[in-house]
């Protein structure tokens, strides 16, 4: 699912849910977010981090120690 930067206040018309300036907006819906984003109220999607579990030096900070 793809998330939007709120730039503005708005009421979704569809699901009746507010959103508020810098909340986040998910949709997998293309065409809405492009709706959103002409008239102003969406910025452009936010990527996400890819998820490495087990890489990086924190890998075994979960893991129980003797």
């Amino acid at each position: 699912m793809k998330q939007y930067l709120v730039l503005n206040d708005f009421i979704d018309r569809f699901t009746k849910e507010y959103y508020p300036k810098g909340s986040m907006y998910s949709t997998n819906d293309a065409e809405r977010a492009e709706e959103l984003q002409q008239k102003g109220f969406l910025g452009d999607e936010v990527k996400q981090p890819a998820n490495r579990k087990g890489k990086g030096k924190n890998a075994d900070e979960d893991r129980e120690t003797e």
